[in-house]
């Protein structure tokens, strides 16, 4: 069972902040233009529904239900970015996740999806980005979500078919290149030629994650296992000569010294730690999984320089970091990892800024390299939304099943799920 690991005086912070996150969302609801999950509706419903769950009486199931209602109207319209956090993949995966974990849903609502899933797919042209945020392990993760819809498991064929194709296989593992054509526009001065990328948000633990969620959600299509033995290989061939700000870089790219990378969700050990130990449960690896807890004590005897975590967020924030864990330690019992969890949620709650930002949390925002602003966002990877998830995470005995979509729902470590589909 998921357990709150919050004192009390760290319970009465958070709840304090999730509750002016609530009020902020809730004011924002009636104005959000994005109807997305990173930053739009589908993210706030993630938020409020969770929260209507954790406390008793609640009206966050209004406000929640307003939400996923204002998303499922962008599903018919003509949304042409498949992607999981920036398109439709990502509002269909909130309305599967919802209207099976909290709410009854009212006939087959994604199916238009499915379609447009099945035209891309079937389509032979331009090669399709593998990673999670704007690629193939992202859509795989909606088609998980879906399950056990036949047509989420027939599509799940040829998207395998896809990753396969644009893996590469060499003598240290299996792995996927970045395209540079395929880098994000703020990264291109970092990743001109692209290279091969170790971020979970945009790398090759992101393919892991996914694999190893296909493995427990029951996909017995050989390949999975296969990949994700070649993948796991691959990246723990990638380690640093010395650990003293990272295990792991950020990525490897041509010419250059791999450099330590920040640890994050989207970046670093934290992350790699967490789609490791998913792995190992998922594939019965005893050696993956100590390889994942050493990784993740590690990362906590840390300094908190080393993070480079400038504001809260889910990201790449205080709270994210604070998650993951939190997350750890309820699927491993190892109290280091437990302190460090309870170390981040308070460094999350000392960053609040009354009257900055949503509920005092300002995220800040890259505008180009090496600059950026503070900025009010109400979204769910870089905002308001998932900070107040986080911190919900603390504090309530629901089990966090929305992380699933970030590839952290490992089982916790008596095996049980809290709440929802253990994947």
């Amino acid at each position: 069972m998921w357990e709150s690991i919050a004192d009390a005086e760290t319970a009465d912070r958070c709840w304090s902040a999730i509750e002016a996150v609530e009020q902020g969302l809730a004011e924002h609801l009636h104005a959000a233009e994005d109807l997305g999950l990173a930053d739009g509706t589908a993210g706030h419903a993630l938020f409020f529904s969770y929260l209507a769950a954790a406390r008793e009486g609640s009206d966050a199931a209004e406000l929640a239900l307003q939400a996923l209602a204002m998303s499922i109207d962008s599903l018919g319209a003509a949304r042409t970015v498949p992607s999981l956090y920036g398109g439709f993949c990502g509002v269909g995966w909130a309305v599967e996740h919802l209207t099976r974990e909290h709410f009854e849903r009212d006939g087959d609502l994604c199916a238009d999806v499915d379609e447009a899933l099945r035209s891309l797919l079937a389509n032979p042209g331009p090669r399709i980005k593998y990673e999670l945020i704007n690629g193939l392990s992202g859509i795989g993760l909606y088609l998980l979500e879906r399950l056990p819809h036949p047509g989420a498991a027939e599509l799940l064929d040829p998207l395998l078919d896809r990753l396969e194709a644009v893996s590469e296989e060499s003598e240290a593992g299996t792995t996927w290149f970045t395209d540079p054509s395929w880098v994000p526009v703020l990264q291109r001065d970092w990743m001109p030629e692209g290279g091969y990328n170790l971020g979970v948000a945009h790398g090759v633990p992101g393919v892991i994650g996914f694999l190893a969620a296909a493995r427990r959600a029951g996909v017995e299509d050989p390949r999975v296992a296969r990949l994700a033995e070649g993948a796991v290989r691959w990246i723990l061939a990638q380690r640093l000569a010395t650990a003293e700000r990272s295990v792991f870089p950020s990525a490897l790219l041509p010419g250059q010294v791999p450099a330590p990378a920040r640890t994050a969700w989207c970046y670093g050990d934290l992350g790699i730690a967490v789609v490791l130990l998913s792995a190992a449960r998922g594939f019965g690896r005893r050696d993956w999984e100590e390889e994942a807890l050493a990784l993740a004590r590690l990362a906590a005897r840390r300094q908190e320089e080393s993070f480079r975590a400038v504001d809260a967020c889910l990201c790449h924030g205080a709270a994210g970091i604070a998650h993951l864990f939190n997350r750890l330690y309820q699927a491993s019992g190892d109290g280091e990892v437990r302190a460090a969890a309870l170390a981040w949620y308070r460094r999350a709650l000392a960053m609040r800024r009354p009257g900055e930002g949503i509920a005092g949390f300002p995220s800040w925002v890259a505008m180009r390299p090496g600059d950026g602003r503070w900025r009010a966002v109400p979204g769910f990877l870089a905002g308001a939304a998932g900070i107040g998830l986080a911190l919900l995470a603390a504090v309530s005995e629901v089990e966090p099943s929305w992380d699933r979509v970030m590839l952290l729902s490992v089982p916790p470590r008596n095996g049980a799920s809290g709440s929802g589909v253990a994947r």
